[in-house]
């Protein structure tokens, strides 16, 4: 018989746990000629980086111009190679996901600096390809157009330079797509404030729309580079993305979304309750939320 208390603990160790996060790595076949050191494939769990190279001495942000580059945070693909990666709360087909889009990839491209240190965009580079398969149950899989190492480059906060030495205050939000609307070309002659205005709040990635490919959900993405590939693959997370409404981060849209807003009102470094990703919790916010309320 399950008493009240440990129906309450188990549901506390189930909320403490659940993320929008990859949960486990399945299988890993590393290939040939992917990057030296870069073949722990347990740093595709967990979010994507905000700080890179934290264990040498040029430690920065995680920006579009200055990339995750740790061996502690990306695993390389080989000609080849492999990875499943699993998730322990199915990725959902939500039509309330911001653009629709279901799941995100994150690698590490970027973009080139024609004028450093200043962040000016000329180009963009390391988007090394991948192909990305997902699956229902981890043994039928379906092909998706998209390359799983590719733009958008993560940019980890809103308020930090391209470079920066230590961390910014207002993080961006990695369960929000950057409008799939925007080419990333478009980048390109822009400085690094109209960048960070371009991704409005996002932290970047490849989006994924299940509805595309016919699921419901899925719990399993494999990545893959062909033998004949010219480069290996880079890759950092996979995320869960969030509905436009979900201030508290458990993909639904509830009263406690509207709570969570109330209760950082005015507040200017909450991602989650920033729903505009405006800088601010305010009443916009709190509209967002209401007009999403199923």
């Amino acid at each position: 018989m399950v008493t009240p208390t440990a129906l309450v603990l188990a549901l506390t160790q189930l909320s403490a746990t659940a993320n929008p996060w990859a949960d486990h790595v399945v299988s890993f076949t590393p290939g040939t000629g992917g990057s030296t050191g870069f073949s722990n494939p347990t740093t595709c769990l967990g979010p994507p980086e905000r700080f890179t190279g934290e264990a040498s001495a040029v430690a920065t942000v995680v920006s579009p111009f200055s990339p995750t580059w740790g061996i502690d945070e990306l695993v390389s693909i080989g000609l080849g190679g492999s990875i499943v990666l699993s998730f322990d709360e199915p990725v959902r087909d939500d039509p309330d996901n911001p653009w629709g889009i279901d799941l995100l990839l994150f690698g590490n491209s970027g973009l080139i600096d024609g004028a450093y240190p200043s962040g000016i965009c000329t180009g963009l580079f390391g988007a090394d390809g991948g192909i990305v398969e997902v699956s229902p149950d981890g043994d039928t899989w379906w092909l998706v157009d998209v390359q799983a190492d590719a733009p958008w480059a993560t940019l980890g906060w809103r308020d930090a330079g391209p470079y920066d030495a230590i961390p910014g205050n207002v993080p961006t939000d990695v369960v929000l797509p950057v409008n799939p609307s925007i080419a990333p070309e478009w980048v390109i002659g822009l400085d690094y404030a109209s960048i960070v205005d371009l991704y409005a709040g996002s932290a970047g990635g490849t989006g994924i729309d299940l509805a595309l490919i016919g699921l419901d959900a899925i719990t399993h993405v494999r990545i893959s580079v062909p033998n004949d590939a010219f480069l290996a693959a880079e890759i950092e997370a996979l995320v869960d993305v969030g509905r436009w409404g979900d201030a508290t981060g458990d993909h639904i849209v509830s009263v406690d979304d509207v709570l969570a807003v109330v209760g950082a009102f005015g507040a200017t470094n909450n991602v989650l309750a920033d729903r505009d990703h405006d800088g601010i919790v305010d009443v916009s916010d709190l509209l967002i939320v209401l007009e999403t309320w199923p």
